[in-house]
């Protein structure tokens, strides 16, 4: 995982295009807000919360558990009175998070940034996708979803964030692609039936709960079926949850491909 300040970092050289202010922060949804707590760099979001009292009313009315969290940053920090230390501190606050904000903002340019592409055959290798019922869950802007629907019978992409749902509806219009729906949800909130699905894929998507995630997904999966967990780390960044799912808990086996500097993982079992 990256330190507070080396994903800001990250983030810059990723997005270089991308222009961040503070209203962009009005994007944000719910389940997004609830995770900020573990995300902001203090100190940084104390100031741009003083700065833009329109953004502290926002996160408060969307998501009212918030408050307690940006109360005590704000008397933990003092106010900051250089104009240019201001701007500074909002900007390293906002590229701190701004994945989530581009999710919402630019979902066009998060799905354009191919680091690691996977291949179909690193998927149809665990097992086939032919005629089956699949699920891309977390799916983003739904790589894994448009990868997998020529082969599918049936893909449902599964996605909290609003625009990049919207995205994907649009991009499937506007490739013919008529085998894959669009659903709201999430990891450790997936709305399908028991035992529906043959195959259920996930792409950089799981461990914001994972211990729930993890028991979620086998309820939707038939018995017999397949989990499918796509990962890439860099290779001085441990997987957090490497052990957790070889662990005896989840019997996950994993495949490991990679160079010096990216690796990419693929978890897999049957349930």
């Amino acid at each position: 995982m990256y330190s507070q300040m080396q994903y800001s970092k990250r983030l810059r050289e990723l997005f270089p295009e991308v222009i961040l202010h503070a209203e962009d922060l009005l994007l944000l949804e719910t389940f997004q807000i609830k995770y900020l707590p573990d995300r902001v760099a203090q100190k940084e979001f104390a100031t741009l919360l003083c700065t833009s009292p329109v953004v502290h009313r926002f996160l408060i009315t969307k998501y009212p558990p918030i408050d307690s969290f940006l109360t005590r940053i704000l008397e933990e920090n003092s106010t900051v009175g250089d104009e240019d230390l201001i701007e500074e501190q909002c900007q390293e606050a906002l590229w701190e998070i701004a994945d989530l904000i581009i999710f919402n903002k630019n979902p066009e340019l998060f799905d354009a940034l191919n680091k690691i592409k996977w291949d179909i055959s690193e998927i149809s290798s665990i097992t086939s996708l032919e005629g089956k019922v699949v699920a891309d869950v977390g799916a983003g802007s739904g790589r894994i979803a448009f990868l997998v629907a020529p082969f599918a019978q049936t893909v449902f992409a599964v996605e909290p964030v609003t625009r990049f749902r919207t995205f994907m509806k649009e991009k499937a219009v506007r490739e013919g692609v008529n085998n894959l729906y669009v659903m709201d949800g999430t990891l450790d909130s997936i709305p399908l039936p028991d035992q529906s699905l043959d195959v259920l894929i996930t792409s950089n998507a799981i461990g914001w709960n994972i211990s729930d995630e993890l028991r979620e997904l086998e309820r939707v999966i038939k018995s017999g079926g397949h989990a499918i967990h796509l990962l890439q780390s860099d290779m001085q960044n441990e997987n957090p949850f490497h052990e957790v799912m070889i662990s005896s808990s989840w019997n996950y086996s994993c495949f490991q491909d990679g160079d010096d500097l990216k690796m990419k993982l693929r978890y897999y079992k049957t349930t």
